[in-house]
């Protein structure tokens, strides 16, 4: 009995050790898929922030959407606010487009223009619709295309991974606004 189940477990670790997490369910016989394009990739990682970030926004308690941790932080919603903003300004540099909603100057609207739950996570779902609503008309082309960045010109495709890794940061502060009061994150829930 005892040898049956040490060989069972050996087998069992055997296999769990030679299958790749980022396999996808393929064994390491099997040829890997061919890559996704370019903006197909871009695409992904940005609708899986955007994604983690609208989860946030509808799944948050309303009366805690102004909690922040000390008061030179952003509240919970104004970080919301704030990541979407930035990815509009950065959208519509892009796009050389108007898209989005009137925010005003900026990338840090007020509370005053998003008064409701409501209110921002719709400002944040426009925000992830509208850019992979861009990446995809776009495709590979717009990003090797350049645009104004600073006091300088960049790859779109630059500009991508700095909003993706912005949204990222924001997410990441987030979570601990969850974890202080006493929340699980959406994501964290799987």
């Amino acid at each position: 009995m005892k040898r049956s189940l040490l060989a069972q477990v050996a087998v069992t670790l055997l296999a769990v050790a030679g299958t790749n997490v980022y396999s996808q369910g393929q064994t390491q016989s099997q040829a890997p898929r061919p890559a996704l394009s370019r903006s197909e990739e871009m695409l992904d990682r940005w609708n899986d922030i955007g994604n983690k970030l609208i989860a946030m926004a509808q799944d948050f308690p309303e009366d805690k959407y102004d909690f922040k941790l000390q008061k030179d932080q952003r509240t919970f919603a104004l970080n919301l606010l704030h990541a979407a903003a930035l990815d509009f300004v950065l959208i519509r540099r892009i796009s050389g487009s108007n898209l989005g909603p009137d925010f005003g100057e900026g990338d840090n609207p007020t509370r005053d223009a998003f008064k409701t739950k409501a209110d921002v996570v719709k400002f944040v779902q426009e925000a992830v619709a509208d850019g992979a609503q861009v990446i995809q008309q776009q495709g590979d082309g717009g990003l090797d295309k350049t645009s104004k960045f600073g006091s300088r010109l960049a790859h779109n495709s630059n500009i991508w991974m700095f909003a993706i890794e912005h949204s990222g940061e924001h997410y990441g502060q987030l979570v601990v606004y969850y974890r202080a009061n006493n929340l699980v994150p959406p994501d964290s829930r799987r």
